[in-house]
């Protein structure tokens, strides 16, 4: 059937504004995916198709026909040679044009390009014109088309097995792929039947077909439409992978699974496929559903640790088809894990030890502190009797009178003397003179403790100070006097020999009204001028003590020539 050829040319530049525009926009886009670069190849032979296949409707037989015709087979040849690079770069991210499948694919090219500008002197391209615009096949163009035929279908065959056994999420890509070949087989199915001559319309199929898969490529998201092959993840992944059939033997595995399980066996055969698992791997009982997470430490005596997971296989229709086992040497992990527990263990001696030191650190402080204490101590006390110093009586002496002051009560200070004490010394000797001393003090720690905030202080020599805070000059003499009365009572007992001791006494009273130094005030207001300080204070008790001895020694004065109560004569 003969088609009007001036009605086909606004199709034909319609197919040629199409084509060359996908192929511009895709080669701008050719860094996402070396996919588009091949389909803007691929636009460009077609726009070229259409272009030549438009002006040839127009062109009488002739010289000019024949070189238009010659000039069309550039893309007559480039279009199956790319929808081939195509369907291989859809398929396979990864894939690359070789430079050996490249120049495979330029042999056919030129020689067709090659035969048809000498076509003239053969005729083995076509043959002599009959005077229809098409002229009739010869033989070499018969093996340019089941050439084309066998290409395209190779490409498709490729894109078939990607939508038959691909993941899921890629079948619609493939399905609309296949879908767009379908134009130009058409096209070009009813030139050869010569259902439609005069014109050939490839071009404007294949030109519905590049429209199609950039439609795709623009419809789904490039991580989709160009994935990674599976296989050449499996060999990247440094895991044993290895899946096995409903009979439990192998039926594929990755190099990682190949070279460990060589290293294992001690005589490994030369195809490992076909085996059963329990004899190549581990002795698991299979069955369908089985699942296992298990790891073997010192697998077969060989040093290595693994950590075998198996996983049952599904079909679409929840069949059970087998087991996928994925195995990981663990070995350097283990031995990390106990390098690890053994810093652990280190680590924590280290840390008991630290805290060890660190508790003989705190103790020794502790003792420190303590010495420090006891030597400050030790400093202010008398090395003989225990009692306080001069020195520390004095600052005691002088706290204690402020705070009197202050608070309005009365401070009554006692000195006390060892009467004959020289004679102790000389007739029972030093030693028995120091036990004199030490339970003297001792009485007069007894007799400090009866009273809040009394103290008790060896003044020098046998001369004792006994002050007595909130007590007047009588309080206090009465309680010396207590004192006296039981010092006389009881002997002190010195190498086994009774020690009789008494003590003579002075007591003298700072009053309410009275301030520690001589002229200070207490307060505005109360303008009363002190006459006695510490000084004073201990002078006048030292007065009375001297009046006691005066008076015969064995009693206790007042100052200002009062006796106290009771006072032995």
């Amino acid at each position: 059937m003969d088609v009007e050829p001036l009605a086909l040319l606004p199709l034909f530049g319609l197919s040629t504004v199409i084509a060359f525009t996908v192929g511009v926009i895709a080669w701008r886009r050719r860094h996402v995916a070396p996919l588009l670069g091949s389909l803007a190849v691929v636009s460009m032979a077609i726009a070229e198709w259409s272009l030549i296949s438009g002006i040839l409707t127009q062109v009488e037989v002739g010289m000019t026909r024949h070189i238009l015709a010659t000039l069309a087979f550039v893309g007559v040849c480039l279009v199956p040679a790319g929808f081939f690079v195509v369907s291989q770069a859809m398929v396979n991210r990864a894939w690359r044009l070789p430079r050996r499948t490249a120049l495979l694919l330029a042999i056919e090219p030129m020689f067709v390009i090659v035969g048809g500008a000498t076509n003239p002197w053969h005729h083995l391209f076509f043959l002599p014109g009959t005077g229809t615009r098409m002229a009739e096949g010869g033989p070499l163009i018969w093996v340019h088309i089941a050439y084309t035929y066998v290409l395209l279908m190779v490409a498709m065959v490729r894109v078939f097995s990607a939508w038959a056994w691909g993941p899921r999420s890629q079948r619609r890509l493939y399905g609309f792929t296949l879908l767009g070949a379908v134009p130009p087989f058409l096209g070009n199915l009813l030139n050869v039947m010569k259902v439609v001559q005069g014109v050939d319309l490839a071009p404007v199929g294949f030109c519905v077909s590049v429209v199609v898969i950039y439609f795709l490529l623009v419809r789904f998201p490039m991580y989709e439409l160009v994935p990674v092959a599976r296989q050449n993840v499996l060999d990247m992944i440094d895991d044993m992978i290895v899946t096995v059939d409903a009979s439990g033997r192998i039926l594929d595995l990755n190099p990682a699974a190949d070279h460990l399980v060589r290293g294992l066996m001690p005589e490994p055969p030369a195809r490992l496929t076909g085996l059963p698992l329990n004899d190549v791997l581990c002795d698991v009982t299979l069955s369908e559903g089985t699942e296992a997470d298990r790891i073997y430490a010192n697998y077969k005596d060989s040093g290595v640790d693994l950590n075998v997971r198996i996983s049952s296989l599904r079909d679409d229709r929840d069949g059970h088809v087998g087991w996928a086992v994925v195995a990981r040497d663990i070995t350097a992990l283990n031995e990390q894990r106990r390098e690890l527990e053994q810093a652990n263990v280190q680590l924590h001696g280290q840390r008991r030890e630290l805290e060890q030191a660190n508790a003989r650190l705190h103790e020794q402080l502790r003792t420190i502190e303590l010495l420090r204490a006891d030597l400050a101590e030790q400093a202010v006390r008398d090395a003989l009797t225990g009692l306080h110093n001069r020195r520390h009586l004095m600052e005691e002496l002088a706290r204690l009178a402020a705070e009197c002051a202050l608070q309005g009560r009365p401070l009554s200070v006692a000195l006390l003397d060892v009467d004959h004490f020289k004679q102790v010394n000389d007739c029972y000797g030093h030693g028995a003179g120091d036990e004199v001393l030490v339970r003297v003090a001792g009485w007069l720690r007894e007799a400090a403790g009866a009273v809040a905030g009394a103290v008790a202080a060896r003044y020098g020599g046998e001369e004792f100070v006994l002050v007595l805070p909130g007590l007047d000059a009588v309080a206090a003499g009465a309680r010396v006097e207590v004192l006296r009365a039981r010092v006389a009572a009881e002997p002190v007992r010195a190498g086994g020999r009774p020690v009789p001791v008494t003590f003579s006494a002075g007591v003298a009273c700072r009053t309410a009204g009275q301030s520690l130094e001589a002229g200070q005030t207490l307060g505005a207001g109360q303008g009363l001028e002190i006459g006695q300080g510490l000084e004073e204070l201990l002078h006048a008790a030292d007065e009375a003590l001297y009046a006691a001895k005066r008076a015969g020694r064995n009693r206790v004065e007042l100052a200002g020539g009062l006796s106290s109560p009771g006072v032995a004569a």
